[in-house]
């Protein structure tokens, strides 16, 4: 044996050394201290034992009976050191020779020594440990257990470093003995065909498999009739089995076998069956992913949920959703794209999207864009021009392009990061080779088109937006330009006088600011700004309320005609205003978190008018905007 100083390990040697796991406490105390002499510079911990050793194994024989590894046994005079680890390999090696002789009887509690403390011993139910360690690796632990069987069959004493598989190969080996026997093989083989009168040949192939062949190792029998099969065979051997009055300890030992291995059939029906769950919950994750808004980032992806409204991540692991999310991201066909790319905003947030949504998600948030970034050039340039000035972007064609891009990227970071992802480029060499991608033109000659084209903005257009707006007098050409031309002596002064004023503070205004009081925020004011706070919980990155309720509406609204579509779009909003206002009353900022808005929300949702819509999730969202929205007004209402 190597030299150590673990106690537990020195114990099981001087036990295999006396050749009995009962050992007297003082003569060990002698003989560890001769041991550790011999052994001290090969293992410096054994130093531990000079001297006078017993304070020391004493105390170290406290700590092993704890962790059920040893135990001390009162035997008149004399303390007994009792090694569970020399009883744990002589069993582990009991179980090593049954694969090699399926007629050794399993160890039961029995075979302990009368006077071996049953009470050290760990109890365990035989169906929760085999589940439990299954499809675990060896274990290295000198831990001895009792194993409980159901039906009052006598326990195993199972070391804990024989695997469960070692036992279902047992089990088989056993029962299949029994089944090559001349007075039961055709017998069993007569019951099945009679369970079974329309399987007869699936029966004769299973029995020829598992009984009949030369074969001593483990048969798999998970597939289809085969698992039928064998459950109803071990049922029909157990029922026979029971019977027996005066049981030999072959039959215990088939009993035991055929226990075994219906617990290992209960596992493998329930692993399949959480396998399949899985796999269907990572197919709805796949289907999810390719829903509206298209764009996901992993937060996002974590709270999918399945039809049912219960949450994926739990049918599957954090491990598959990963792997998965890996797989979809990095592996493809033929040198092309993978199914799932991804693209970082600035914020630093990662989004998977399918490739074949990159374009549609681009011209829908294009088409967005369209109308904000308008409203906001035309907007600037108006002020612009009334205050007779120009801005470059004006009349510069460049300068333009870089406008918009500067307005896409602080306005819409999910498009410009779309735009700007390394991915665009080879997407263009993509859209030949799939229909799906060339259902829009955002390429030419293998490049992305200006964002002037994208968003169908014209600075002439902007302009003439903009003039349109200005007093009848800015368009007379000379008055303008007088009119200009004072206004911009005006406005150095203005900036000169606005200078030396920040350069030198009123005394008596900061005086006025520090005595100023605090507004008080009443309770429509607090509900408003925790409302605005929440936005971020419901809206995606780069998105507005406006742009997502308008988005959805046209979701779960489906009627044709634009009346139709108008009323029934206030019809829901009213019952909304109506609910929400009636809610507000009950609520506190406190009180308003995300979890209540969405209880609130289904509350609605569930209602017999709101029933008659066909999309309830897509409602669902809009039900949880539209009312964020209302809250976050509150404060201008009150």
């Amino acid at each position: 044996m190597a030299t150590t100083a673990n106690l537990s390990s020195i114990i099981r040697f001087y036990a295999d050394k006396q050749k009995s796991p009962f050992i007297d406490l003082r003569e060990f105390c002698t003989w560890i201290k001769k041991y550790a002499e011999h052994h001290v510079e090969e293992q410096a911990e054994l130093v531990k034992y000079l001297g006078d050793p017993t304070g020391t194994v004493t105390a170290e024989l406290a700590g092993l009976e704890q962790k059920r590894l040893a135990t001390v046994l009162q035997n008149g005079n004399k303390k007994m050191i009792v090694s569970i680890a020399y009883f744990s390999q002589k069993y582990a090696e009991r179980y090593n020779e049954l694969l090699k002789n399926e007629s050794i009887p399993y160890p039961v509690e029995s075979d302990l020594p009368k006077k071996f403390p049953t009470t050290t011993l760990e109890r365990k139910s035989a169906q929760d440990y085999f589940i439990q360690n299954m499809d675990e690796p060896p274990s290295k632990s000198q831990n001895l257990y009792i194993v409980v069987f159901p039906r009052e069959l006598p326990s195993l004493l199972l070391p804990a470093c024989v695997p469960i598989k070692l036992l279902i190969e047992s089990s088989q080996m056993k029962i299949r003995k029994i089944l090559k026997k001349e007075e039961y093989h055709d017998y069993f083989l007569k019951k099945l065909r009679s369970a079974n009168p329309s399987k007869e040949i699936s029966v004769k192939n299973f029995y020829s498999a598992f009984v009949d062949k030369d074969y001593t190792g483990y048969v798999d029998v998970t597939d289809g009739d085969q698992y039928y099969l064998w459950n109803q065979l071990c049922y029909f051997v157990r029922q026979d089995f029971e019977k027996i009055q005066d049981r030999t300890s072959d039959d215990t030992s088939i009993l035991q076998a055929i226990s075994i291995s219906e617990i290992h059939s209960t596992y493998l029906k329930e692993k399949f069956q959480t396998d399949r769950k899985r796999e269907e919950a990572l197919k709805e994750l796949q289907s999810a992913l390719g829903n509206a808004p298209y764009f996901f980032s992993t937060p996002q992806i974590i709270k999918f949920q399945d039809k049912n409204g219960k949450q994926l991540l739990g049918q599957y692991s954090e491990e598959d959703l990963k792997q998965t999310l890996l797989k979809l991201s990095t592996e493809s066909d033929d040198n092309t794209l993978p199914k799932l790319v991804v693209f970082k905003v600035a914020s630093g947030t990662r989004y998977y999207i399918y490739k074949n949504k990159v374009i549609s998600l681009i011209v829908r948030m294009c088409n967005e864009a369209h109308d904000t970034i308008k409203d906001i050039l035309v907007n600037s340039w108006y002020d612009t021009m009334i205050e007779y000035s120009k801005l470059p972007e004006m009349h510069d064609k460049a300068k333009f392009e870089r406008k918009l891009e500067d307005l896409v990227e602080e306005h819409s970071p999910v498009l410009y990061a779309l735009l700007n992802a390394n991915f665009i480029t080879l997407l263009a060499a993509e859209k030949n080779l799939d229909d799906s991608l060339q259902a829009f033109q955002l390429f030419v000659d293998g490049h992305l088109l200006p964002y002037s084209q994208l968003l169908m903005l014209r600075s002439e257009d902007v302009m003439s937006e903009a003039k349109a707006r200005l007093p009848f007098i800015y368009t007379i050409p000379l008055i303008s330009w007088l009119i200009g031309l004072f206004r911009a002596h005006k406005v150095e002064k203005q900036k000169k006088a606005a200078q030396a004023k920040k350069e030198v503070p009123d005394p008596m205004e900061i005086l006025e600011n520090e005595d100023a009081p605090k507004k008080s925020v009443n309770k429509h004011e607090a509900l408003a700004e925790k409302a605005k706070e929440l936005f971020n919980e419901f809206v995606p990155e780069g998105s507005t309320v406006d742009r997502e309720l308008n988005f959805l509406t046209k979701q779960w609204n489906r009627m044709i005609s634009k009346e139709a579509y108008n009323n029934l779009t206030e019809d829901v909003n009213s019952l909304i205003r109506d609910y929400t206002r009636r809610v507000c009353n009950t609520l506190t900022a406190q009180t308003f978190t995300k979890e209540r808005i969405e209880n609130l929300a289904d509350a609605l949702v569930r209602t017999p008018n709101m029933q008659k819509i066909t999309e309830q999730k897509a409602l669902t969202e809009y039900v949880k905007l539209y009312m964020l929205r209302l809250v976050s007004n509150g404060s201008k209402k009150s």
